[in-house]
């Protein structure tokens, strides 16, 4: 880290101190980047005070020797990325989209497609430094007298704190990815194939996207230095598509990292209009972020427009992500497959395994998963109350032991929600670094309102 970044750094984290002694507040996090949380209704905000963290915003740091990266909170991964790939190096788990902070990635649950080799985003944590809700900052790691923070803070989604700093590990990286990409018409078959992927020293990354039980395609893909026939995810190239037919196909290594960004996986709509934009406009609107200013402008035009109705109301939304034991795999697919209408919308699965015992994310260490994710709208099931295909797959992933990210809208009761979510572990950390209950509950945070 050199000296003027680190002292501006601390310099900044003393005048936080100062504003913030004696804090007897909720405190609110301002930034400038968009939220990736997504809630299927609105909530009500709570009485708070804002702190302004938003020009924690930068990189600080690469030490190629270690392979460790010292980062601010705010930092987007799209600045990750553009700070230290350049030198041949990413994070070792990047998720796709762009301004996503790795400071919400840690504190929130960050998977990828070679996660069945490094985990989630907080298994390459080394330490981090992290506001609390009454204004002290302390440093945390697994060896440090705040080891217990340290563990606790994947999964506590601002609950215990805000992170400032983080170091993490990187691993060096090729400059392009070779993707291959095989239709199955079986899932036993498709499981079959992706987790003896998941053993092959040589891939880099697997995953899938699913259409039915007859339509699965896996793509297994390696890093390369060869440059030959690449394609760009921008211009009119829609990647889910793209991989949603068997062939080869070459990536630079930044595409491939971004790949879902230009469409927020396959959110953005299937129109004339869209075809146009996705050929015609400028790579800085091809992103999530717009596309999410672009959903807020249209519900806000919808609350004061009634006549205007943006929705198919024979639609609903299904944003989430499940995780079971490989073991349960294929009855969670199949259930998936058996209970929605994707309507021509893919899943997207693939394997993982987790090193680090999060205490709010309780998973079996080095145990291979299963991870079966939702991005878009289903078909409503007539005559069945709101949420109900939420409500189903959580239901059927609990009762298999497994266990889903809080990203998007929960529907547990509260001893449901402590039973999977770190129960007594959870309200201890809360108590200790929390007191005076600043900041809400991990229930009270995802769960609230529903």
């Amino acid at each position: 880290m050199s000296d003027n970044l680190l002292q501006k750094h601390n310099d900044m984290v003393e005048q936080l101190k100062a504003d913030l002694v004696g804090n007897t507040q909720r405190l609110k996090v301002k930034k400038k980047t968009v939220s990736n949380l997504f809630r299927y209704t609105g909530r009500a905000p709570l009485p708070s005070r804002t702190v302004d963290l938003s020009s924690f915003n930068q990189p600080l740091h690469l030490n190629k020797a270690t392979k460790t990266l010292d980062v601010q909170g705010l930092t987007t991964y799209e600045d990750i990325v553009n700070f230290i790939l350049p030198l041949g190096f990413l994070p070792t788990i990047t998720p796709e989209l762009k301004h996503i902070t790795i400071g919400g990635a840690t504190v929130g649950i960050g998977i990828e497609t070679n996660s069945y080799r490094y985990g989630f985003v907080h298994d390459g944590l080394i330490e981090a430094e992290v506001l609390l809700p009454d204004g002290r900052v302390v440093v945390c790691s697994a060896s440090s007298d705040y080891s217990d923070l340290f563990w606790g803070l994947p999964n506590s989604y601002g609950t215990l704190g805000y992170i400032l700093r983080v170091k993490i590990k990187v691993r060096a990286v090729k400059r392009n990815v070779h993707l291959h990409t095989k239709r199955f018409d079986d899932p036993t078959k498709f499981l079959r194939s992706m987790k003896a992927a998941a053993a092959e020293p040589l891939n880099d990354y697997v995953e899938s996207l699913i259409y039915s039980k007859n339509e699965l395609y896996l793509t297994t893909s390696r890093e390369t230095n060869k440059a030959s026939g690449l394609k760009s995810i921008y211009g009119g190239t829609v990647f889910y598509k793209e991989i949603s037919r068997p062939g080869d196909l070459f990536l630079s290594t930044k595409d491939y990292i971004f790949r879902y960004d230009p469409e927020w996986f396959w959110a953005i709509p299937e129109t004339p209009f869209y075809r146009l934009f996705r050929r015609f406009s400028p790579s800085k609107y091809r992103n999530s972020a717009f596309y999410t200013h672009y959903v807020a402008w249209q519900t806000k035009l919808s609350s004061k427009l009634p006549f205007y109705n943006f929705e198919d109301e024979s639609l609903e939304l299904l944003i989430q992500d499940w995780e079971v034991v490989w073991e349960q795999a294929d009855k969670l697919l199949r259930f998936a497959l058996s209970t929605f209408d994707l309507d021509g919308r893919p899943l997207m699965a693939a394997p993982l395994r987790t090193f680090a015992p999060a205490t709010s994310y309780p998973m079996q260490k080095n145990k291979l998963y299963f991870n079966l994710g939702s991005y878009s709208y289903v078909k409503k099931k007539v005559g069945k109350p709101p949420f109900y295909n939420t409500k189903t797959m959580d239901d059927f992933c609990f009762s298999q032991g497994g266990i889903k990210m809080l990203y998007s809208s929960s529907f547990l009761n509260k001893a449901e929600f402590g039973k999977i979510y770190g129960g007594e572990s959870y309200i201890n950390l809360k108590q200790k670094y929390d007191p005076k209950g600043l900041a809400p509950t991990l229930f009270e945070k995802v769960v609230r309102a529903h």
